[in-house]
């Protein structure tokens, strides 16, 4: 059987050698026209791309950026200011950016896209991640002003925009013209038939309509310690509620502004209260641990169906709630240096509402 399989092997090999005749004669053989050579600007956003592991799906772009990466991109640009690449070039930067957490550089990135290529096949995509640069940058004004453009341009369309847009408007602390602004955004998508995208604004919406309302009550166990966390006993200090998760790559992009804050203003009154959303606790206490996060913690190893996660209606993190002294949510989805500047001047306000 070994010898008449070998042989079986030979034929068929032997046969793939035969020239098939067209007409009787030898069928020519059709060689390929050679790739031409890229050109070595071409090689070079080839390669950067390659580093950046970008990749397309449709209109859309992804990319997995590193620091490198991005400066071999900052290269390219300053060398070949001229490129055919350079739209996409611009497009990329700006997402690597935004994908580092480099939110103020990110917005500057995108700005000069828009500036250089203003009806480019990106261009939507980048006015909102403009917009939201800015906000997580702690810009609010030029994010509403972005934002107020975007509108004006697309009024039909305020699901694009419109978490974003409230975000600014809190921020600025024109929180009834946000709910305003909600409430129609709503209405507005169901009368024009986007039902099933309404849940998912209601969603981005909840925790923007909570502030300048009190703080939800609760009692849950601490973590890591004896004892209860409850709401009420919170009262007289700044309070950042913080859900998030070990898994959660923005949630941990956002832990050294965490960090610096509760270092900076813990003394004076700060206490933040982190409601984790991981499933298995060693990894948890390691990393609480590691990261030195030495505030008050909540766990119940039940992820998006922790007990405080269903009563603050938690559908992505990181999510945030800034509470002053009286119990009263003062701001919500705070990113990056925002945190430490608004718990700074909650901390000026008293602890008790004045007599009247």
């Amino acid at each position: 059987k070994q010898e008449n399989l070998q042989m079986v092997f030979k034929l068929c090999a032997a046969a793939s050698q035969i020239t098939p005749l067209v007409g009787g004669k030898p069928r020519p053989r059709v060689v390929g026209t050679p790739r031409p050579k890229a050109s070595p600007e071409t090689a070079t956003y080839r390669a950067i791309e390659t580093q950046l592991q970008v990749r397309r799906r449709g209109t859309l772009v992804f990319a997995r950026p590193t620091e490198t990466g991005v400066d071999r991109l900052e290269a390219f640009l300053k060398k070949y200011p001229k490129s055919a690449h350079r739209e996409e070039a611009l497009y990329v930067r700006g997402l690597s950016l935004w994908m580092l957490k480099k939110y103020d550089q990110a917005a500057v990135a995108y700005r000069v896209l828009l500036d250089s290529f203003p009806e480019g096949k990106h261009t939507r995509l980048a006015r909102i991640r403009e917009a939201a640069a800015l906000l997580f940058s702690d810009q609010p004004q030029p994010a509403l002003d972005r934002l107020d453009e975007l509108m004006a341009d697309h009024p039909d369309t305020p699901e694009m925009y419109g978490r974003e847009r409230a975000q600014a408007l809190v921020l600025l602390g024109r929180q009834k013209e946000a709910r305003d602004f909600m409430d129609h955004v709503e209405s507005q998508m169901l009368a024009a038939g986007k039902d099933r995208l309404v849940p998912r604004m209601q969603m981005q919406f909840a925790p923007l309509r909570m502030v300048g309302r009190p703080l939800k009550a609760f009692k849950v166990a601490r973590h890591g310690a004896d004892g209860q966390i409850d709401s009420s006993a919170l009262k007289g200090q700044v309070v950042l509620v913080d859900f998030w998760a070990t898994w959660c790559r923005p949630c941990l992009a956002e832990l050294p502004h965490l960090r610096a804050a509760h270092e900076k203003f813990a003394e004076r009154g700060f206490q933040i209260v982190s409601i984790s959303l991981d499933e298995k606790q060693e990894l948890l206490d390691a990393f609480i641990s590691r990261e030195k996060m030495n505030w008050l913690h909540h766990f119940d190893g039940k992820k998006w169906k922790n007990e405080l996660a269903v009563l603050f209606d938690v559908h992505s993190i990181p999510m945030n709630l800034l509470v002053d002294r009286l119990g009263i949510v003062r701001a919500a989805n705070l990113r990056g240096t925002a945190v430490a500047r608004r718990v700074e001047e909650l901390l000026k306000t008293p602890a008790a509402a004045p007599k009247k």
